[in-house]
């Protein structure tokens, strides 16, 4: 019910009204205002319910719609999960070719041998087949330069040159110091170079050189002439010619008080092939020199036989007696 001034009647001056005691002011909230006006009064009890539903009105939604995200969340995994299986069992293998109209079933995929000698032998015993030929060398052959063979030997008794000289031969010293007797048809194929010293004439020679069909000499029964020179350095060269077939030249030489060198080479090129024969005495040592060669191409051998050491200041030096070709 209204309670205001007019129930009470006139207020005094003072604000209070006549023949009562002022009231104390009502305090602030439960329904009432301060401007003397009494409001609607709500219990506490009922202010206290309506937060309760204020936060349940919240809390509920919320809790729906986490619940709903989950279960999206939840169903979206299931699907990839089922969708990844499916692939992986939906596509097949790759197979293989068919042969004819039977198709062939999968294998690991793995190098086919190829059939060799070894394989197709009897399993029982391993085949063993040598090369048939050498593998080609990776270098190239080595260019034929030649061979040239020098053998030292001693002088037989008696040489017959013609038959020993069967293309020709040479003798030196019969009628002088500068007389040569050779094969009338041995087309001089044995050649002296030009002397590098004075030369002599001797007899000292312990074997007999003898031959037939000879110029300018015809015959000799066997003879022990020859030539000789003096001094270290000095000596004979001689030349006979070369080719691709093998050949012999022999050589009959001494020394007297002196040791004489043999150089044996081919024109066309090749190692020089060194002999030695030394006589310290003031004798004549002989020997025979037997020279095989054989030349790439047509050439020349050639020859040197000079004073490596002379062992006499009068004439310690080497001497020549002939020489035969086959």
């Amino acid at each position: 019910m209204p309670d205001d001034d007019r129930r009470t009647g006139r207020q005094s001056r003072s604000g209070a009204p006549h023949g009562r005691t002022p009231r104390p002011p009502h305090p602030a909230g439960h329904g009432y205002r301060a401007g003397g006006r009494r409001a609607a009064a709500v219990p506490p009890a009922l202010l206290s319910d309506a937060g309760r539903r204020r936060v349940g009105e919240v809390l509920m939604p919320a809790s729906v719609i986490l619940a709903g995200v989950l279960l999206v969340v939840a169903f979206a995994f299931i699907i990839n999960r089922a969708m990844r299986d499916d692939r992986n069992t939906a596509i097949p293998p790759p197979q293989p070719p068919a042969l004819g109209t039977n198709p062939l079933a999968p294998t690991e995929q793995a190098l086919i041998p190829l059939p060799s000698p070894s394989t197709s032998a009897s399993p029982s015993s391993p085949a063993t087949t040598a090369p048939t030929s050498r593998p080609p060398s990776s270098k190239p052959p080595a260019p034929d330069r030649g061979a040239v063979a020098v053998d030292r030997a001693g002088v037989p008794g008696r040489v017959d040159l013609s038959a020993e000289g069967d293309r020709d031969w040479v003798h030196w010293g019969q009628d002088g110091t500068f007389s040569l007797e050779r094969d009338a048809d041995g087309g001089f194929k044995i050649l002296e170079g030009a002397p590098t010293a004075p030369r002599n004439r001797h007899t000292l020679s312990p074997q007999r050189f003898a031959w037939r069909g000879g110029s300018p000499v015809q015959n000799s029964d066997g003879t022990t002439t020859g030539i000789r020179t003096c001094g270290k350095g000095n000596g004979f060269t001689l030349t006979a010619p070369a080719g691709r077939a093998n050949r012999t030249l022999r050589v009959y030489v001494g020394t007297f008080a002196a040791r004489g060198r043999l150089d044996a080479r081919l024109s066309t090129g090749g190692a020089t092939v060194v002999s030695r024969l030394e006589e310290r005495d003031d004798k004549l040592a002989t020997a025979v020199f037997t020279v095989t060669y054989r030349s790439p191409k047509d050439g020349t051998l050639k020859l040197s036989w000079t004073t490596e050491e002379s062992f006499d200041s009068d004439c310690g030096g080497v001497a020549l007696q002939a020489a035969t070709l086959r």
